[in-house]
């Protein structure tokens, strides 16, 4: 059997508590939390760009765990808190366990191809200005939910530098920032096109 990767071990921790019968984040939390800061911040952005995004308000509530904990990494934090008012809430079972299965197989490529390269890009106190971009990148979705892709581009984002600052990889650092601009051209683009249809 291939060895899993710290990535997939983060997939391993959400089945292992949908295999005990419902997700409160207050659980799933209590199991990430002796990963570490950024295992919390990698879960949500994965979610989001999962089949789960399709649910009405999914992606702004990640964006919202997303937000807390990126704050919090910005600050200097190792473990990640969150209120109750979110950890209250709960996932839903089946759709979850569909989400892992499409997952898996991004999550196996990426423990595959992350190894520590450029770190100086995700280091020190360049991590946590990635965390503070991540924040300010979250804290649009629940803006842009209605947008197509919008949501999902910026939990690539996230997912991407979370896996840099994980793996030490700079590289992934940086097609997480690029996810980023490209998630902000998409209201432009949308933009541009209604006022040409009105024009």
């Amino acid at each position: 059997m291939a060895k899993k990767g710290p990535i997939t071990d983060i997939l391993d921790i959400l089945e292992a508590r949908i295999a005990t019968g419902p997700v409160d984040g207050r659980g799933l939390f209590d199991a990430l939390d002796a990963a570490g800061l950024v295992p919390a911040l990698m879960l949500p952005a994965l979610l989001i760009v999962s089949p789960l995004s399709a649910i009405p308000l999914f992606s702004s509530f990640c964006g919202l765990i997303i937000v807390f904990i990126a704050l919090q990494g910005a600050a200097g934090r190792k473990h990640p808190w969150l209120p109750g008012w979110l950890l209250d809430r709960h996932l839903p079972t089946q759709r979850t366990k569909n989400a892992v299965s499409v997952l898996r197989r991004l999550t196996s490529w990426l423990d595959r191809v992350a190894h520590q390269r450029l770190s100086l890009l995700v280091g020190g106190p360049m991590s946590r200005l990635l965390y503070l971009i991540c924040a300010c990148a979250a804290a649009c979705i629940p803006f842009l939910e209605l947008l197509p892709m919008s949501s999902s581009t910026i939990g690539a984002g996230v997912t991407l530098i979370s896996v840099g600052i994980l793996t030490r990889d700079g590289i992934f650092a940086v097609l997480g920032l690029i996810c980023f601009g490209l998630a902000s051209l998409i209201p432009l683009f949308v933009v541009t096109q209604v006022a040409a249809l009105a024009a």
